[in-house]
C-alpha cells in the first residue's frame, strides 16, 4: 500500500512540474506588452468603440468630441479618432519592409512612418450586409483601414478583404468570403501614443464574421 502511495505521489508530483513548466514556457514565449482583444462584436447595427489605453471596449456619448476611444469597428468597417471621424490625432500607416507588407507581428519597426504618411479618416459612403441586398449610409471612416473587395493586382491596405475565393466552400481557408489581410500597422492614438496593431481573425466561435480579434502594443514613444 505504501509503495502504491508512494508512486502515486510521484506521478502527481511530476505531472504538477510538467504542467508548470508548459504554462511557464507559454507566458515566456508571449512577447512583452502585447495585448488582445478576442471577438469583438460588430455584428451591432452601431460602432463599437475601442480604447487602446484601457484594452476595453467604451461607451461613447458623443463620439466626435471625445479623447475616451481610439479605434471603433462596424462590420468590415473602422474608424479612427482623428480626421472627420473624431478630435483625436489618430491616425494609420500599414507597415512594410523591403517593399512588402508585414504580416508577421514580431517584426521590428525601425522608425516611426513621417506625420504626413498617416491616413486620416475621411467621409464615405458605406456599403454592407449580404449581398446583393446591400445597405448603404453615409458616415466618417477610414476608408484605408477598413475592409472591402479586393481586385487582382490592387495595393489593398484594409484589414480585412472580401472575396469568394477565401471561402472554404471554394477551397479557401475561411468559413465564408472575409480573410483577415493579418497586415500590421502602425495607429497613432487619439492622444497621440503609438500601437502596433495586427487583426488575426474575423469569425468568432459560432463561425460568424463580423467580429475581429486582434493583437496591439502601446508605446507612447513608438518603441516597439
Amino acid at each position: 500500500m505504501k509503495t502504491k502511495l508512494l508512486f502515486a505521489t510521484t506521478c502527481l508530483l511530476g505531472l504538477f512540474a510538467l504542467t508548470s513548466c508548459s504554462k511557464d514556457e507559454k507566458e515566456e514565449d508571449k512577447p512583452a506588452g502585447v495585448k488582445q482583444e478576442k471577438n469583438l462584436n460588430a455584428r451591432q447595427d452601431k460602432w463599437v468603440y475601442y480604447s487602446f489605453e484601457k484594452n476595453a471596449i467604451v461607451e461613447v456619448a458623443d463620439p466626435k468630441n471625445s479623447l475616451d476611444w481610439d479605434i471603433a469597428f462596424f462590420a468590415y468597417y473602422a474608424k479612427l479618432n482623428g480626421g472627420e471621424s473624431g478630435k483625436g490625432k489618430a491616425g494609420v500607416v500599414k507597415v512594410m519592409k523591403g517593399g512588402k507588407d508585414v504580416t508577421d507581428f514580431s517584426t521590428p519597426i525601425d522608425a516611426l512612418p513621417k506625420e504626413e504618411d498617416y491616413k486620416l479618416d475621411t467621409k464615405g459612403t458605406m456599403s454592407y450586409g449580404n449581398y446583393p441586398k446591400l445597405t448603404q449610409k453615409e458616415d466618417t471612416f477610414s476608408n484605408y483601414l477598413s475592409g472591402g473587395f479586393k481586385s487582382e493586382g490592387e495595393d489593398f491596405t484594409g484589414f480585412v478583404f472580401l472575396h469568394p475565393d477565401n471561402s472554404q466552400a471554394r477551397g479557401g481557408k475561411w468559413p465564408s468570403v472575409y480573410a483577415p489581410t493579418k497586415f500590421v500597422y502602425v495607429i497613432r492614438t487619439a492622444k497621440g501614443a503609438y500601437v502596433k496593431f495586427q487583426v488575426t481573425d474575423f469569425y468568432n466561435e459560432r463561425v460568424q464574421a463580423n467580429c475581429p480579434s486582434f493583437q496591439y502594443i502601446l508605446s507612447e514613444d513608438g518603441k516597439f
